[in-house]
């Protein structure tokens, strides 16, 4: 079974959304497609991450979150 064509029409409506962005995770069976979604709460500007995540994309995402703060400066 062939895995399906990758088709840009998604990624481009999903980002057109503010705070959501494309990556490429690897996978054992191969590559895929990751929307990554972020949003602003009430807070005490704390970063939470969910799910199993590697420490690659721990780092990029505290990586991001010190360019959002810096930005704001």
């Amino acid at each position: 079974m062939q895995p399906p064509k990758f088709d840009g029409k998604e990624a481009a409506e999903r980002v057109a959304t503010p705070g959501v962005a494309v990556g490429l995770v690897w996978t054992i069976v191969g590559g895929e497609v990751q929307f990554v979604e972020a949003t602003t709460m009430l807070g005490k500007g704390d970063l939470h991450l969910t799910g199993q995540l590697g420490d690659v994309i721990k780092e990029s995402a505290q990586i991001a979150l010190t360019w959002v703060r810096q930005s704001k400066l």
